[in-house]
């Protein structure tokens, strides 16, 4: 995912568009998706557009390497980037850090969610086996939490029917301690 070769009608952010309306927004929205980038941004925000279909190396861990350390403007939209910008600004300042994903029904939310705790998960470091209990812990308690209150919808088969709040909680060294 490094920075590509931006094609006519495509740039990797919206506001660089050199008009801005709505169908300029969405004409690059689709040229991008027709070549499997399915993420843009819009300034700071991250914009997905969900293929529904499986996209070959879009979450590899050659790319959580690639993202990792690495500043958003540096690579290629995606949602790694923002979880490592999420990761980056907790352990530089210390402060809670929230990771806002927002769309209407299967637009992709949980499966966003899901990756951003892979990113952190992935490139947080684990200084014993109990550590890797919780980050797997972590990560298996999203399904759980997924089969409460879903429903079969126009859209999606398996839509969630209520929001979601997680808290992720790490140690002063970056280390995942627990959750709810």
């Amino acid at each position: 995912m490094e920075r590509r070769k931006i094609e006519k009608g495509q740039v990797d952010d919206l506001v660089l568009l050199s008009e801005l309306s709505e169908e300029a927004i969405v004409d690059n929205l689709q040229n991008t998706t027709k070549v499997d980038r399915i993420y843009t941004w819009i300034g700071p925000v991250l914009v997905s557009v969900n293929p529904f279909r499986q996209i070959s190396g879009l979450y590899s861990p050659n790319l959580v390497s690639k993202y990792r350390g690495r500043y958003t403007w540096e690579l290629a939209p995606h949602v790694y980037a923002v979880a490592e910008d999420a990761y980056r600004a907790l352990m530089s300042s210390h402060i809670d850090q929230c990771v806002l994903i927002s769309g209407e029904s299967g637009a992709g939310k949980t499966e966003a969610a899901k990756k951003v705790m892979e990113f952190v998960a992935a490139v947080s470091p684990a200084a014993a086996a109990a550590d890797m209990s919780i980050k797997d812990r972590l990560l298996q308690s999203n399904p759980v939490l997924e089969a409460f209150g879903n429903a079969k919808t126009t859209r999606n088969d398996n839509s969630s029917r209520f929001g979601k709040y997680m808290v992720m909680i790490f140690d002063s060294h970056g280390r995942p301690r627990g959750g709810r």
